[in-house]
């Protein structure tokens, strides 16, 4: 199996994701669908845009991934009715995923900074709580859920989440880049933090200021390193590419490419 995918998602136009799937058939990728969470389809007609993607996929053999809705949401708050909606917003994109043949869940945290000591800990058992019911579902429908990180400073915050819901269906998808920008310890803390429940992670670079998903060889952040990093650990999680522009794109995918083919823990 390649694990390496492309995520597409609506930045260059609405042709993006059939010019991103047309360099994931010929490389023989995997893809990252990251359009269904648009409010336009959630809320809308889906079903014409759904049949599109199925035709598009016919003679698509690589492994298939979809980003879970994150605008607006909220696990562990009082109101029931925010609750219910963030439900209904899930259980969209699973149905989707369900349709697309997808084998992984992106999803996010809802986490300020302002969640500090006893109340991360009660935020933390919340959290769990929440999501052992999605993976247990999960696990039923053939899924797994990768937990994202976004703004949080530490893998503290989030390793008790994944050790309390103790599923093989609920991992973590690092957001390398995220983690540069808000992180307060080194990506190979996180790296280290997770080990084998690191199964998937997005990847773009930018210089610690903003998150520019740009090309792999345009920012700060150390790929070679992070390959030496993987390999040490022994774990090879999919690897997938979140940068906009298609130059930009081709140039980390090569990259990419031979980093996977020369890193003895992608190769075994």
């Amino acid at each position: 199996m390649n694990k390496l995918y492309i995520a597409a998602e609506r930045v260059a136009g609405p042709d993006e994701f059939e010019v991103h799937l047309e360099i994931a058939k010929q490389r023989g990728l995997g893809i990252e669908f990251q359009e269904f969470y648009l409010p336009d389809l959630m809320w809308g007609d889906y079903r014409p845009r759904l049949e599109e993607y199925q035709k598009l996929l016919e003679d698509f053999h690589g492994g298939r991934a979809i980003h879970n809705a994150y605008h607006s949401i909220d696990h562990t708050g009082r109101d029931p009715e925010v609750l219910k909606l963030t439900k209904k917003r899930y259980d969209y994109i699973f149905m989707i995923a369900k349709e697309l043949e997808c084998k992984y869940i992106i999803s996010h945290f809802v986490w300020n900074r302002s969640i500090t000591d006893i109340y991360l800990t009660k935020w933390q058992q919340a959290e769990a709580r929440f999501w052992y019911e999605y993976a247990n579902r999960a696990e039923k429908e053939g899924f797994v859920i990768v937990g994202e990180n976004t703004n949080q400073t530490r893998p503290e915050i989030l390793k008790p989440i994944f050790d309390m819901v103790d599923s093989s269906s609920f991992k973590l998808n690092l957001d390398i880049p995220h983690a540069h920008l808000h992180s307060e310890v080194p990506i190979e803390d996180w790296i280290m933090a997770f080990g084998e429940d690191l199964v998937y992670t997005h990847v773009n670079n930018n210089y610690r200021n903003y998150d520019a998903h740009d090309s792999i060889l345009k920012g700060s952040i150390n790929y070679d390193y992070i390959f030496r990093v993987l390999d040490r650990v022994e774990i090879a999680p999919i690897i997938t590419t979140e940068i906009y522009g298609v130059g930009n794109l081709l140039e980390s995918l090569n990259f990419l490419e031979e980093k996977i083919r020369t890193t003895p823990v992608y190769n075994k």
